[in-house]
């Protein structure tokens, strides 16, 4: 009985085997000749939406807020504030988070909605505060500068 077991195994394997290419050449729902680890995959059943490069906020701007002293020195650990000018302010920029200038005293503030924004610093401890308006378009990135003190 064993020797019959065995002889079969193959014949198995083979039929199954054949099975498998008859399902992908029949245009049955299966992997294609073409398919590695290295190919995309998509549903057939899904159209394909277009691609956005990696990074990319269509739509929106960026703001490089640069505070500097009067001496034109660059002034870094500065909080940050934004609101919007007449207009409701998005719930994304409306979070309570510390946004402050680098060692080069510049934030970049990225994925901004167009429109007319005000940009408020202020020496923390101090009463000495500045802001500037600037209107953000989109796909464009916009300088700020703002002088402190």
């Amino acid at each position: 009985m064993k020797p019959v077991r065995h002889a079969l195994l193959p014949v198995l394997f083979v039929g199954l085997l054949l099975a498998g290419c008859a399902t992908e050449s029949s245009g049955s729902p299966g992997p294609s000749a073409s398919t590695g680890p290295d190919t995309p995959v998509s549903d057939p059943r899904q159209p394909e939406a277009p691609s956005a490069s990696p990074g990319s906020a269509a739509g929106r701007g960026t703001a490089i807020i640069e505070v500097r002293d009067p001496a034109g020195e660059p002034l870094p650990v500065i909080p940050v504030e934004v609101r919007t000018v007449d207009w409701p302010m998005p719930a994304e920029l409306a979070e309570d988070i510390a946004r402050m200038t680098d060692a080069r005293g510049e934030y970049t503030w990225t994925d901004l909605p167009p429109g007319e924004y005000e940009f408020t610093v202020r020496v923390p401890g101090e009463d000495v505060v500045a802001a500037q308006r600037v209107t953000v378009v989109a796909d464009e990135t916009s300088r700020v500068p703002i002088t402190l003190g």
